[in-house]
């Protein structure tokens, strides 16, 4: 079957994968049929590249297909998690049911990414005009100052001296500065998709306290809440396990979730398997699982120590921001007061020879 056209470089935002989940969820309760409800989506739908990925999964289930295997063919629209819970959704015949949790799991997802981007707006929006600022005093304005001090034939102070020839440089080589600089970004973005390098680069990052805690609870909380929804859609927890180690950041985390999926294939418990590895899986998160497995409400249990991660998480994050905000004020004073007192130092030495008394 041959699909509308999409651009290779569009996929659904979080917000217009809740819209679809969502819609589809209360019109299935409603026993509209499946085609007829993403028909109404894509009517709807505000984005026309989002209309056109949900015509596609439309025109795919006219042609056969069941919803996952449907969203199947959107891989960057449709990730594999949400894929197979669908798929489990369909196969227990509580597809309306399933797609509820899913669209309540994102509605948290895109609440927790909403106040992570208030918390750190102001400190990326010092960091810019910082930056704006340097560049334009280093590059343009500085240059102007040094040669009036030029054609004066001041002998400047040692400070100003370096700031002024500094600023010079930077004017002279300008672009080659910000060419190196954007070479440098663009050869580490590739360099981090090679997993050797990658598990390097984490192994050195989770090496600063703050960070190192701030991923462990990041993965922790993506593990447990993925794997909670698989559960609770009713994939086994092999298959569950398979999948959610793809969610999490740290290699060493993947690897261990790897491990726990290998101990039960031998009969241990989740619980047990993650003693196994304490230094990836906290005693809270043990004894929980633990819980979970005697009651026989793991997805539950999974889903509950979940938002305690998230919370730690999404503290960590407001707890750094506040304490970046005065540090970032202080560079942006010192910036200002070097270059300030590279320029009045000189026309006061100016002043001093013009008239000693």
């Amino acid at each position: 079957m041959t699909l509308p056209f999409i651009s290779p470089k569009y996929k659904l935002s979080q917000h217009e994968k809740l819209a679809l989940v969502e819609g589809l969820s209360i019109m299935l309760s409603a026993a509209i049929p499946i085609t007829e409800a993403l028909e109404s989506i894509a009517e709807d739908a505000a984005n026309k590249n989002a209309k056109t990925i949900i015509e596609g999964v439309s025109a795919e289930i006219s042609g056969g297909k069941s919803l996952a295997d449907a969203m199947s063919s959107f891989p960057d629209s449709f990730d594999p998690v949400l894929t197979n819970i669908i798929r489990s959704g369909e196969a227990s015949g509580k597809l309306d049911k399933v797609l509820a949790q899913v669209a309540a799991n994102l509605k948290s997802n895109i609440e927790t990414a909403d106040n992570i981007k208030s918390a750190l707006f102001y400190p990326v929006l010092v960091i810019i005009t910082l930056t704006a600022v340097s560049v334009y005093m280093f590059a343009f304005a500085l240059p102007r100052i040094a040669t009036v001090f030029a054609d004066l034939a001041i002998e400047l102070p040692a400070y100003s001296a370096f700031v002024i020839k500094s600023s010079l440089f930077f004017q002279k080589y300008f672009l080659y500065i910000v060419s190196i600089l954007i070479i440098l970004i663009l050869v580490s973005i590739r360099l981090l998709t090679i997993t050797r390098i990658r598990r390097v680069f984490f192994s050195l990052l989770t090496r600063v306290p703050n960070i190192r805690t701030l991923i462990k609870f990041m993965d922790l909380s993506r593990f447990t809440n993925t794997t909670a929804l698989l559960l609770n859609a009713g994939l086994p927890i092999i298959e569950a396990l398979d999948i959610s180690k793809n969610v999490v950041v740290s290699p060493k985390l993947r690897d261990d979730i790897e491990f726990l999926k290998e101990s039960i294939t031998q009969g241990t418990s989740l619980s047990e398997g993650m003693k196994s590895r304490a230094a990836s899986f906290p005693s809270l998160l043990r004894r929980v699982v633990g819980v979970g497995e005697e009651t026989g409400n793991l997805d539950k249990s999974l889903a509950d120590i979940s938002g305690h991660y998230e919370k730690k998480f999404t503290d960590i994050i407001r707890n750094l921001t506040v304490l970046l905000e005065p540090i970032l004020l202080v560079l942006i004073g010192i910036v200002v007061g070097v270059v300030l007192i590279s320029i009045i130092a000189p026309i006061y030495q100016l002043i001093g020879q013009i008239n000693p008394q």
